[in-house]
């Protein structure tokens, strides 16, 4: 019972002690500045009444909260919180009001028990309780959360940077730099036309390399560019059987975003898991489909592929979880393989960005 009440508050037994202390000691605090001297002035009676009143605003100010979270899946702002104290007082006051008629009722004392300075005075202390305990509660509630994002934004940090050091290395390595030179010195002596598209796609591609890898996240415009830049080195490379098709709104790319890299490590599993020919080429398809943008290609595995250890994707999963707080969609059939990706609005980051 107490476990399901702490997972519930989303509390431990140390607050609700400090909880039960405090109450025991301003319940006795109180009696003393009455006047009231004796043994009675140390029995439980009355603080633990004001523990189990503590424990029921606590309770509402879960239900609320919880409300709250369902309803927007959105940080607090002053006026959420405001609100949601207002909501807590009313039922609050209902609940005690209530219990109290009840009882009145039950004892044949309402006329002597409800009038007009007793439920003045009454209320007035239901408000001042609730005022004290729901701002231990909610600083409590908030600092928790605020050290556990400060951790979970520590961890994805650190998982970025390793992830950009991981994309560095990719497109910096001599295999990479080999390769493009190779690549261009074949097409300076028999295409010079192309040698310079080339050239341009290759110093596009770093300059964006090195913008994007300071970045948390990018717009989807720059990744687009990017994704096209990478793309042409690696057409003019594997040939016209590998092909891409992007099918997005450019007037929303702007205002949507997703981390640095996303689209290029997913170009480079299609690549390097799957072959095309002149009958069956690979075409990598990029759409919008409402606030998820979906990568597929279809699944025509090479015959001597390296297995990959599925680093990169759970690495791009977790940034993903992290940021929008929903997952990717991996999905492959026999046929195709697609990866499904949650856009994250610059509005939703920009208010993100205020909570850190």
């Amino acid at each position: 019972m107490l476990q399901r009440l702490l997972a519930y508050l989303q509390v431990d037994r140390t607050f609700i002690l400090l909880v039960f202390l405090f109450s025991y000691f301003l319940v006795i605090s109180n009696r003393v500045k009455a006047g009231m001297l004796s043994w009675y002035t140390f029995t439980p009676e009355g603080p633990l009444m004001q523990f189990l009143a503590a424990l029921l605003i606590f309770c509402v100010l879960r239900f609320w909260l919880n409300r709250h979270k369902a309803a927007q899946q959105q940080p607090l702002s002053l006026a959420d919180y405001a609100r949601i104290l207002l909501l807590a007082l009313l039922c609050y006051l209902l609940f005690n009001n209530g219990i109290g008629f009840l009882i009145a009722a039950l004892f044949g004392n309402i006329s002597k028990n409800f009038n007009s300075a007793i439920l003045l005075q009454a209320n007035l202390g239901y408000m001042v309780d609730l005022a004290l305990y729901a701002g231990m509660y909610l600083a409590y509630i908030h600092s928790k959360q605020a050290a556990a994002y400060r951790q979970q934004l520590a961890d994805y940090n650190a998982e970025l940077a390793e992830l950009k050091i991981q994309q560095l290395k990719a497109q910096l390595n001599p295999h990479f730099v080999f390769n493009s030179l190779n690549t261009l010195d074949e097409l300076i002596s028999v295409a010079p036309a192309r040698a310079s598209d080339y050239l341009n796609d290759f110093a596009d591609l770093y300059r964006l390399s090195l913008h994007n890898s300071q970045q948390q996240v990018v717009s989807l415009a720059q990744e687009l560019a990017f994704a096209r830049h990478y793309f042409s080195l690696m057409q003019q490379r594997l040939g016209e059987h590998y092909q891409l098709q992007i099918a997005v709104d450019t007037s929303e790319a702007a205002a949507l975003l997703l981390p640095p890299f996303t689209l290029q490590l997913l170009l480079e599993n299609a690549l390097l898991h799957n072959q095309a020919t002149a009958i069956a080429p690979l075409v990598i398809t990029i759409t919008q489909q409402q606030a998820k943008l979906v990568v597929t290609n279809p699944y025509q595995a090479k015959h001597s592929a390296a297995k990959g250890n599925g680093i990169g994707l759970a690495n791009l999963a977790k940034q993903f979880l992290f940021l929008t707080g929903h997952n990717i969609e991996v999905k492959q059939s026999a046929a195709q393989f697609s990866v499904s990706l949650p856009l994250i609005p610059k509005t939703v980051e920009d208010t993100r960005k205020q909570h850190v």
